[in-house]
């Protein structure tokens, strides 16, 4: 029978150790992607966002057909979406999932401090996202064109449209990018 020295204990303790931080990790990473999922899909249902509750800005998600039937057995969770646009601005970020099937548009309205008021309009497609309409001075960020997951890797901006004036960015991520990112993170944060 082979006999473990005080030094080999030592690096096994290390090794469990290690392990066991990468998939508490990994198991923190898909709980906050399934949260993240949940709540796109519970404000979008709701009508709102996240960040558009705040603001006072109404999502406008396609119209579900609704039938009235008798469940009484529980309902699916709902997919998760094949993309995510993080949204960032000044003073704030959250994710606008892909839908589905129908397009919709989320309106986003920044009031500054001097009360300039600053519009822009994001146009969210099965397959990507682009900005529909914005009251910057030079509308750059509308002539960028279709973020999509087939030709974000082609693009000179990647996954990113950029309104400079507006100090906003749009960002294209699948979700395993997400909990990439989100690992990434807390890595960098010591957890």
């Amino acid at each position: 029978m082979a006999t473990v020295s005080g030094a080999d204990e030592e690096v096994l303790t290390v090794k469990k150790t290690v392990h066991r931080k990468e998939g508490i990790m990994i198991a923190a990473g898909i709980c906050f992607v399934l949260l993240l999922v949940f709540l796109c899909v519970y404000f979008l249902s709701a009508g709102k966002t996240p960040d558009a509750r705040e603001a006072g800005i109404t999502a406008q998600p396609p119209a579900a057909e609704t039938a009235e039937t008798d469940r009484t057995e529980p309902t699916e969770a709902p997919k998760p979406a094949k993309g995510y646009v993080l949204v960032t601005t000044a003073t704030r970020q959250g994710f606008l999932p892909l839908p589905e099937e129908e397009d919709y548009v989320f309106p986003l309205t920044q009031t500054m401090e001097d009360g300039t008021v600053w519009e822009n309009v994001i146009h969210l497609t099965p397959e990507g996202v682009y900005m529909e309409s914005s009251n910057c001075e030079n509308h750059d960020c509308i002539e960028e064109g279709t973020v999509t997951l087939g030709n974000r890797n082609d693009r000179i901006l990647g996954n990113m449209i950029v309104c400079l004036p507006h100090q906003m960015t749009l960002e294209l991520f699948t979700p395993e990018e997400i909990l990439t990112m989100v690992a990434e993170s807390q890595q960098s944060q010591g957890r």
